[in-house]
């Protein structure tokens, strides 16, 4: 089927793993991961019905899933397994913060690509989405994507003035 990118912006911590966690809760929440994903993907290509007669939809609610299970982590636990081979499409793929690019996991850009990509290690909001997102900037779009393999995540401190106030997470799915 091919990688899907996917990406967010999450509030500021200086705690990343703790806010890489928080979000993946929030998108579990919402619902936001696995065939969900892909279907706003088909109505957005215009494909919704097809992808309806393609793919059940028979899938628990999070809110059941918690129950059933008795926490969100260990609901999450069981839908990581259920896609155990494509992944969710999503963040809840990321298991974790790593210093450096690896799977399952997020890890920060280093100040040069920073630089390279915005002219500055403190982007703003705006600066990452028309690169990142817009592709307003093709080879920053590019180099930042072609850095991340299938499954990887990276994330980005966004600033306002000088000040840290989200983090941007972004990746690609396993398949």
């Amino acid at each position: 089927m091919g990688a899907h990118p996917w990406h967010y912006f999450f509030p500021y911590s200086t705690d990343v793993n703790s806010a890489l966690q928080a979000l993946r809760e929030q998108e579990f929440r919402t619902g936001r991961f696995g065939l969900a994903t892909l279907r706003t993907l088909a109505y957005n290509l215009g494909l919704l019905e097809t992808f309806d007669e393609e793919f059940s939809h028979s899938e628990e609610s999070p809110e059941e899933l918690i129950e059933e299970y008795g926490s969100v982590q260990a609901a999450i636990e069981t839908v990581l397994d259920e896609y155990a081979e494509d992944g969710t499409n999503s963040i809840l793929d990321m298991l974790e913060v790593s210093v450096v690019p690896k799977l399952s996991a997020v890890s920060p850009l280093s100040e040069s690509d920073l630089l390279e990509l915005f002219g500055t290690d403190k982007p703003t909001k705006e600066m990452v989405i028309s690169s990142l997102i817009e592709e307003q900037n093709p080879q920053a779009w590019q180099k930042f994507w072609e850095s991340i393999d299938r499954g990887e995540g990276r994330y980005i401190i966004v600033y306002r003035g000088n000040q840290p106030v989200e983090i941007f997470f972004a990746g690609y799915s396993f398949d």
